[in-house]
């Protein structure tokens, strides 16, 4: 009887063997979309190569790979979605992939794959013949149990068949358990590249055969590849809502390749004429300088009460005051909670009326950053993901959100003031206005908080809000 237990022991065991053998060869799967002849749309040069380069480097990986081909329809491309969330759905702590190159944009917010032969003349033609990233986005969720990769090589310049289309894709946040990777940033245009692969999927082919790099570093590498290849135009842009443990293209010891971190160098601002001493709101000192590869930002936050022109900005105190002043669109600044203190740590805030007044905000020589030089700083020290940790002061942020200010900007969580004149944040968030407006009555901003090491960028700031104000050298 002892016997029998212990074989019937073994066969058990042997079956799990056998069992999780099964399972280990059915955790990597991909669905892997290339569409290149267009019939009413610009043909692209590369991307079904993209799509069986990638096929043949995944296989060899170990994954289990579909590849469609030059879909035609919407169904095709939905069928093949489907079939990857039924090849998924079960499957615990395993490795999917979505990969597409080809057509896609934006419309009303919302992002479409264009099939081949679909031919966009009105707005509708969008639901009524191309996937919804909707779609996608759910089976994202419904095989969350897994990590889903999702690579997006599609932001191609294509004519607009309506005004209001934009070029591109618009961001969109990944579901739990999965990475959202596009070939470029929100609203922006991928390359082709030069060689057979287009740009950010030769720089991704490269980087996977690269023994003891996890996912994260992977994607940190081809971003800077790619960033560096296209002259600092193109920047692949990533979500990452990922749960648990790394995961490795190729295992094994990772090379000794360094990774160039930007050197920051300060230095005085030259000295002004006598009788005109440079002054940006802390009396007539020379302000320091730092240098973030071209531009030359102040160290310190504006902190003046008059526009360069020498007219006054008026104070606005109470909550009514700040609230009128933004229904009037008028310009107004404060301190925090009115504390001429605050205005010496932080400097002042100010809406958005008189960051863009006609009279100029900044001291001559100086001016609001637009939308794109913030972008060539974020970048330059590292991109919107981990930029915050050297951007943030050593000090000042709440629970310990302190950065270590490698970079010199010195960022202070200085709070806001919101259109109903209330304060809010001081410690834990760090606002700042761009000069760039999206649309009439809302403006972009940035933002850092004391729990992450993100740099935030919002483009749908109502005006009459208070935010901090940096300058950058004209």
């Amino acid at each position: 009887m002892k016997n029998l237990l212990t074989k019937g022991v073994c066969l058990i065991a042997f079956g799990l063997i056998i069992s999780n053998t099964i399972l280990a060869q059915q955790r990597k799967y991909a669905l892997v979309i290339g569409a290149q002849n267009y019939t009413a749309l610009p043909p692209l040069r590369n991307s079904l190569t993209d799509a069986k380069d990638l096929t043949t480097a995944l296989r060899t990986k170990g994954f289990q790979v579909e590849t469609l081909l030059d879909p035609k329809n919407k169904s095709e491309i939905k069928d093949a979605i489907i079939r990857y969330k039924n090849a998924m759905e079960d499957v615990i702590g395993g490795v999917g992939i979505v990969f597409y190159a080809g057509h896609g944009m934006q419309f009303e917010g919302n992002n479409y794959i264009i099939p081949t032969t679909a031919k966009l003349e009105l707005s509708s033609d969008l639901e009524d013949k191309c996937l919804k990233m909707n779609a996608v986005m759910s089976v994202l969720n419904a095989t969350n149990k897994s990590l889903n990769i999702l690579f997006l090589d599609a932001c191609r310049t294509i004519p607009s068949f309506n005004r209001d289309s934009e070029q591109g894709w618009t961001k969109v946040a990944a579901p739990r358990g999965s990475i959202i990777v596009f070939a470029t940033e929100a609203g922006k245009v991928a390359s082709d590249g030069n060689g057979k692969n287009g740009l950010f999927t030769s720089k991704l082919l490269k980087r996977i055969n690269e023994p003891g790099l996890n996912i994260t570093d992977v994607l940190k590498r081809v971003k800077q590849d790619v960033f560096l290849e296209s002259n600092e135009k193109q920047l692949p842009s990533l979500e990452d809502n990922s749960i648990g443990g790394d995961f490795f293209f190729t295992p094994g010891t990772p090379s000794t390749e360094t990774v160039v971190q930007p050197t920051m160098k300060k230095e005085p601002v030259a000295k002004t004429p006598a009788g005109n001493a440079f002054d940006y709101g802390y009396g007539p000192v020379d302000a320091p300088v730092v240098r973030v590869g071209t531009q030359q930002w102040l160290g310190k936050n504006l902190n003046v009460d008059h526009f360069s022109n020498g007219d006054p900005i008026p104070e606005a105190k109470t909550d009514l005051e700040w609230k009128r002043a933004g229904e009037k669109r008028q310009p107004v600044w404060c301190y925090y909670k009115n504390d001429s203190l605050n205005g010496q740590t932080y400097g002042r805030l100010y809406n958005s009326y008189a960051v863009n007044d006609p009279r100029g905000l900044a001291p001559s020589g100086w001016h609001i950053p637009t939308e794109e030089e913030w972008a060539i700083m974020i970048n330059y020290l590292g991109g919107h993901e981990s930029a915050g940790l050297i951007m943030k002061s050593t000090n000042g942020w709440q629970r310990n959100g302190n950065g270590n200010n490698n970079s010199g900007i010195s960022a202070l969580p200085g709070g806001s003031r919101s259109p109903d004149g209330t304060f809010k944040d001081l410690g834990k968030y760090c606002h700042w206005w761009s000069s760039s407006a999206p649309t009439t009555g809302l403006a972009w901003s940035h933002y850092l908080l004391y729990s992450v090491n993100n740099v935030y960028t919002y483009k749908f700031n109502d005006n009459r809000c208070g935010f901090s104000v940096r300058c950058v050298k004209d």
